[in-house]
């Protein structure tokens, strides 16, 4: 998605966690992305910094944040207005409402997958959304409306499910005092930034229903 804002170009993608970029005059733009807790109607902050549009050596060119399974946020973009102070200039809230979703199966067990798919049809459901699947079964592949296959057709939002590696090694995974989570505003932890908890011993169905916040 991309918005035009003043002399700016943003930038806005959740495909792959939370990205935020910009292209044009201004430099420098502050970035707060907020999570509402279910029945809440505050929200509690989990992550914000600034980016720079013309970026040095060590300083971020863009925000993002790599939480890729499901959870309730807003995003928000804020940039130093002349004589004004600080502005919000833009802020959007999760909503895939009639929006096109993707959710990619990583497995290669046909019995799995199609567990996976019943936790796909009732996050459809719950969210009034249109599902596009990609796995390696064309049975599966095929419950999508072929209108939604197109390639050049950005998603709304991507979910990857399956058993993913805790791979992560920033300094939110090893900092000591949340040992073996990684967190983000001082309260939400979750063991990586695929799964809201360890799989081992989960079961498809649950492994399935985390990543799209139905459990």
């Amino acid at each position: 998605m991309w918005y035009r804002i003043d002399n700016s170009n943003l930038y806005v993608d959740f495909n792959h966690g939370i990205q935020v970029y910009s292209r044009g005059q201004d430099r420098c733009f502050y970035v707060e992305v907020e999570e509402y807790k279910k029945n809440q109607s505050s929200p509690v902050i989990v992550e914000s910094y600034h980016y720079y549009t013309h970026p040095k050596p060590n300083i971020n060119s863009e925000f993002f944040l790599p939480i890729q399974f499901y959870f309730d946020f807003e995003v928000s973009v804020y940039k130093t207005v002349l004589d004004e102070g600080i502005k919000k200039i833009f802020s959007h809230r999760f909503n895939d409402t009639s929006k096109l979703v993707k959710f990619v199966l990583d497995t290669k067990d046909f019995e799995e997958a199609k567990i996976w798919i019943e936790s796909v049809k009732r996050y459809c459901y719950i969210h009034s959304c249109e599902m596009v699947i990609e796995s390696k079964f064309p049975h599966l592949n095929n419950l999508s409306n072929p209108f939604y296959k197109t390639k050049d057709l950005l998603p709304y939002k991507t979910y990857r499910i399956g058993r993913f590696p805790k791979n992560s090694n920033d300094w939110r995974t090893i900092d000591p005092r949340k040992e073996g989570q990684i967190w983000f505003g001082n309260w939400k932890t979750f063991w990586s930034y695929e799964h809201p908890r360890c799989w081992k011993y989960l079961t498809s169905k649950e492994i399935a229903d985390d990543i799209l916040g139905l459990s």
